[in-house]
């Protein structure tokens, strides 16, 4: 009895400064043991669902019949006779649980302390016999039952403690969500005012070179330049339009995650629009000379949608076709119908794409690695081509044989 006195001694005063619940458990389970010369022990507690006890815990029992006790909690009211009062239950006449899992552990007897928590049964303490002829020590039923009564506050300072403790990792974890979306915040306005701002710098020049052209041609009383004037004039054109295309995405994308991206659907010429963008490229880099465009259409491809955010996601792709090849080299665009399907393929000779980069493309301001992230841009282009070709009902593909060796992007649109 001293030594059994001693043995809850130390366990109360581990009980008293122990917050972790694993090894308020396991010592519970241990002394328990101990105490009652048990082959077995453990910890049951209410579940989340309050409605079964479970094992969180033990010594001396299989993981396999760990997992299996699921004892209704009904159940276990009906046999509890109070808060200081114990059972000793026959396992092989009256099993709690299923019977073939306990028969497998071979358990004959078990004597169960209460776990109370404000007058309510939460739980219990239990020590386990595989043996019949063997009988719980009676001496030490009152040792058990302050150990039990001690587990009952250690268990509950653990809980509350990892409870607390979990909504200090939520709370510290909503906080860096918080910083890193101010910081993607602050990089998304800077990447937004450079790319509003570049377009700004040779409208300013283009101004003031049209401003000096006048002034000259009128203090030398001669006449204007026409034919440059008006290589002027679309140059200004071509810089307003990548403004305009620019907000455009950005609104795409706005409304798009606000679930207010409105389509005016109507029968169009689908072969018209292509030739027609196509036709803005080779006008825009005329003067480069480096790209070569090729268009493979039908003379008429009517189908149903909104012709403008199809002009818009046809800009985009084409536009990325043209911005990824440096180089210059064959942009080929093609449209065909297959199975009730417009397909709409745009193929480069430009920086292609790393295999890894593949799945991330086409989510919303992603850009690729390697070589493509030394290219000024956004990463919403392909973004909202991808956003508007799912809201007329098609699907965009990416494919790529890597990098330097181009990229193939694959519209399919219902007819």
């Amino acid at each position: 009895m001293p030594e059994r006195a001693r043995q809850l001694s130390r366990a109360s005063t581990e009980l008293l400064s122990e917050l972790d619940l694993g090894r308020v458990v396991a010592l519970v389970s241990g002394t328990m043991r101990y105490l009652m010369r048990g082959d077995a022990a453990s910890v049951s507690l209410l579940d989340e669902d309050n409605e079964h006890l479970v094992l969180i815990g033990a010594d001396g029992l299989s993981p396999e019949y760990v997992r299996s006790v699921r004892v209704p909690i009904a159940d276990a009211r009906r046999l509890y006779k109070g808060p200081g009062a114990h059972i000793i239950i026959d396992m092989a006449r009256s099993p709690i649980g299923d019977p073939a899992a306990i028969e497998k552990e071979g358990l004959k007897k078990v004597i169960a302390f209460p776990l109370v928590r404000g007058g309510d049964l939460v739980g219990a303490v239990n020590a386990y016999l595989r043996t019949d002829s063997g009988d719980f020590p009676s001496e030490d039923f009152d040792l058990a039952q302050v150990l039990a009564a001690e587990a009952s506050i250690a268990i509950s300072n653990a809980l509350l403690y990892r409870e607390a403790k979990g909504r200090a990792e939520e709370q510290a974890r909503l906080v860096e969500e918080l910083r890193r979306v101010e910081q993607e915040k602050e990089q998304f306005l800077s990447i937004v005012s450079h790319e509003l701002r570049t377009p700004l710098t040779p409208l300013k020049a283009l101004a003031q070179l049209l401003m000096s052209r006048i002034r000259r041609a009128r203090d030398n009383k001669q006449p204007l330049d026409l034919e440059s004037f008006e290589r002027n004039l679309a140059s200004i054109e071509r810089q307003v339009d990548r403004m305009n295309g620019l907000v455009s995405d950005l609104l795409s994308v706005s409304r798009a995650e606000r679930g207010k991206l409105e389509l005016d659907q109507r029968p169009f010429d689908l072969a018209t629009s292509v030739r027609d963008m196509v036709e803005r490229y080779v006008q825009a880099t005329r003067e480069e000379g480096r790209h070569h465009f090729k268009v493979d259409a039908p003379r008429s491809l009517q189908v149903n949608g909104d012709q403008s955010r199809i002009e818009q996601m046809l800009m985009n792709l084409i536009g990325n076709a043209v911005k990824y090849s440096p180089r210059g080299g064959n942009v080929r665009v093609s449209l065909a119908q297959h199975d009730g399907s417009a397909e709409i393929v745009i193929a480069d000779e430009g920086i292609g794409i790393p295999e890894e980069d593949l799945p991330r493309l086409g989510t919303a301001f992603t850009r690729g690695t390697g070589k493509a992230a030394t290219f000024a841009g956004m990463g919403i282009g392909l973004h909202v081509a991808k956003i508007l070709s799912e809201a007329h009902g098609g699907e965009l593909d990416i494919q790529s044989p890597g990098e330097d060796r181009g990229t193939i992007v694959r519209v399919r649109l219902p007819t």
